[in-house]
């Protein structure tokens, strides 16, 4: 893969990659809420997301969900329910934040629950399957590019995540108690808004 081509994915992949969006406002909510053990569980199911869009895009699995509107449609109602769940619990949670302590339950909880916003999300899948190829050299083998290309795209994701968790955990702990509710009602209403994006979308 030419160098140029490479740099060009790292820096369109880091601009994605932090923009604000659901997981950025769970990832963040959840480090000033519940504390750094809570936040960075959550990074492996964030991860795991990722890689699972991305190698479903590439097996396929990315342009039947756009040729079948069924599939879409119960796929897209799927991922617009979960962040709607998510973010009602996410503001009932907001008035007993001082008896909110991570536990080892919340900890596995977290990571799933990372997971999910990242894989039940149909937008992920139409991103990866018309971002990706066009940083792909057609005079080169597939494989080797699409490996360069994952791994670059999910490093560069731990280390963006790794980046909002220190910030929101060194940032929170300077917050009143007023403030981190008004921060997770903000992050409750984010999802909320996010799940009626989803709702929104349709086909390309």
């Amino acid at each position: 893969m030419p160098q140029e081509l490479w740099l060009s994915f790292c820096l369109a992949s880091l601009l994605i990659i932090a923009s604000p969006g659901p997981a950025v406002a769970l990832l963040v909510t959840t480090g000033v809420n519940r504390g750094r053990r809570a936040a960075l569980a959550m990074l492996p199911g964030f991860f795991l997301g990722d890689l699972l869009a991305m190698t479903l895009s590439f097996a396929g699995v990315g342009a039947l969900l756009m040729a079948s509107a069924e599939l879409f449609q119960l796929f897209k109602w799927l991922g617009a329910a979960y962040l709607l769940y998510l973010g009602i619990k996410m503001w009932r949670e907001a008035g007993q934040l001082g008896d909110l302590q991570p536990t080892g339950t919340d900890i596995r909880l977290g990571t799933a629950k990372a997971f999910l916003v990242t894989a039940l999300n149909p937008k992920s899948l139409a991103f990866f399957m018309a971002f990706m190829p066009q940083f792909v050299a057609p005079s080169q083998p597939l494989l080797p590019q699409l490996a360069i290309l994952f791994s670059t795209f999910l490093v560069i994701g731990v280390l963006s995540d790794l980046a909002f968790t220190f910030l929101a955990t060194s940032g929170g702990r300077m917050l009143s108690a007023r403030l981190r509710r008004i921060l997770h009602r903000t992050g409750a209403g984010s999802l909320i808004g996010a799940s009626a994006l989803v709702a929104a979308m349709r086909r390309p």
